[in-house]
């Protein structure tokens, strides 16, 4: 597992998986850590009504050599006011299942800071905690293939990341054998 403020879509990895609320498509932040085009082609299926973001939908695009994953799995969250930590944690546990189901090893989630400051270090070892159960499954069954998780988290996830380590640590030692880095704040994300 590894953490890292960087944008999705500018790391190697098989899939992108991010998350939507319903009522942020047009803001570019918000759009789950994918490139320009990709935000713009989003948009355009959410006008046509293809991807609303509604609760639990899930949408499966190719990376079209736009970004450096192969997939892009989004999940939709419903209207942020409306979104509580357990039904975000549903849906993160949902699309863990579905990056599972489709053979991805190699994957990055955006996750997004949805509740505040305050509680974002929360949401953050949360969120790994629900989706990381049917990767850790398969270790478990002795398949013995490697899963690499990055987590892109804003710059207040890393400025607590030593908190949430020791944490997961705690969490996933008993379980399964893993390790976790955490990427510095660069110079620039620490002004």
């Amino acid at each position: 597992m590894r953490f890292t403020s960087r944008a999705p879509f500018a790391l190697w990895c098989e899939a992108v998986v991010g998350f939507i609320c319903k009522d942020f498509f047009v803001t570019e932040q918000d759009m789950a850590g994918v490139d320009g085009k990709t935000s713009a082609y989003l948009r355009s299926l959410n006008r046509k009504g293809f991807f609303e973001a509604n609760p639990g939908e899930t949408l499966l695009l190719a990376g079209e050599n736009r970004l450096k994953a192969d997939k892009v799995l989004l999940k939709g969250l419903g209207r942020k006011e409306e979104l509580s930590l357990d039904m975000f944690l549903d849906r993160a546990a949902e699309v863990a299942m579905s990056v599972r189901s489709i053979s991805v090893h190699n994957f990055v989630v955006k996750i997004p800071m949805l509740f505040g400051v305050d509680q974002y270090p929360k949401q953050i070892r949360k969120t790994v905690q629900k989706m990381m159960p049917p990767f850790v499954a398969t270790e478990k069954e002795g398949d013995g293939c490697l899963i690499t998780a990055i987590f892109s988290v804003d710059r207040a996830g890393l400025e607590s990341i030593e908190e949430i380590e020791s944490s997961l640590k705690a969490y996933f030692t008993k379980i399964v054998p893993f390790s976790l880095v955490s990427e510095p704040l660069t110079k620039a994300e620490k002004i």
